[in-house]
């Protein structure tokens, strides 16, 4: 599992770079440098790098961007000092230049993720989980009251999952048939929200940061590398299957991570797909 920092050099390159305006009509330094960039995470994709390729884009990135032209001096009057205060840390995201969602690894791996039904057998091992785990502390969370928790199933333990989801439904299967449904990944991780009593966070609140930490776990998952697939469904909260997760009458499942490897025909899948992102438009308004 692989750790990435952000440096900030490829940042403050970018700014110099894009400071220098194209002619109209003309294909700017940018759009061949982002070209170049996206063939870059393809080739890493396809390696099999889903993780560790941020670092090194990140770098490549970097180095690349150093040797862009300066910038033209400006022309236009100078400004106090007190219009413009000067940013110490970090990119500047007052202006668009200054987000690339396909060199900034944290964006990348935000537009790139997606559900993976179908997971080769390998997996995370319980080290790398409880890492992983950790890192989702960081989700906004009133009062940090952690109002959550993961369960991690695993071998057999699948078997008596199928086992209380047949329960929950009523099914009655033939002898020697089994509920193959918790068999489709080696490793599926339970999400319970489990909320604290707080009189200043309602329970509704609570259940809603449970699910940012599952969110933000199949990120952190997806940027190292594994592929994964939120599972839910009618039957999660059935007093069977609520056994079988030893909850509290208050606490919420709120369904299963299936996780394993990302088969190799996925990625080549990704390699020529044009999915686009959905237009920002139709999720903002204004009062």
């Amino acid at each position: 599992m692989s750790k990435h920092k952000d440096s900030g050099e490829h940042y403050s390159a970018k700014k110099h770079s894009s400071s220098k305006k194209p002619g109209k009509g003309k294909r700017s330094q940018g759009d061949d440098a982002c070209e170049v960039t996206k063939g870059r995470v393809r080739s890493h994709f396809l390696d099999g790098e889903t993780g560790p390729w941020a670092k090194k884009l990140a770098e490549q990135s970097g180095d690349s961007n150093e040797q862009s032209t300066p910038p033209e001096p400006s022309e236009s009057p100078a400004q106090p000092a007190s219009a413009h205060p000067e940013r110490r840390h970090g990119p500047d995201y007052s202006a668009p230049s200054s987000i690339d969602i396909v060199a900034d690894p944290v964006l990348h791996a935000i537009a790139t993720r997606r559900s993976i039904s179908k997971l080769d057998p390998e997996t995370p091992n319980d080290s790398d989980l409880r890492e992983l785990i950790r890192t989702v502390s960081s989700v906004a969370d009133h009062k940090g009251l952690k109002p959550w928790r993961f369960i991690i199933i695993r071998g057999d333990d699948r078997h008596r999952l199928g086992e209380a989801l047949d329960e929950a439904g009523e099914v009655q299967r033939k002898p020697g048939k089994i509920n193959e449904k918790p068999l489709r990944a080696q490793l599926l991780l339970a999400l319970v929200a489990s909320p604290q009593h707080n009189p200043k966070v309602p329970e509704w609140e609570q259940q809603a940061t449970a699910a940012g930490a599952g969110h933000l776990l199949e990120l952190a998952l997806w940027q190292a590398g594994w592929g994964v697939m939120w599972r839910s469904g009618k039957l999660a909260n059935e007093p069977a299957v609520r056994r079988l997760h030893r909850l509290q009458e208050n606490e919420l499942l709120m369904g299963w991570l299936y996780i394993g490897a990302v088969p190799e025909r996925y990625r080549q899948r990704l390699a020529t797909s044009t999915r686009p992102l959905p237009d920002p438009v139709q999720f903002l308004d204004t009062l």
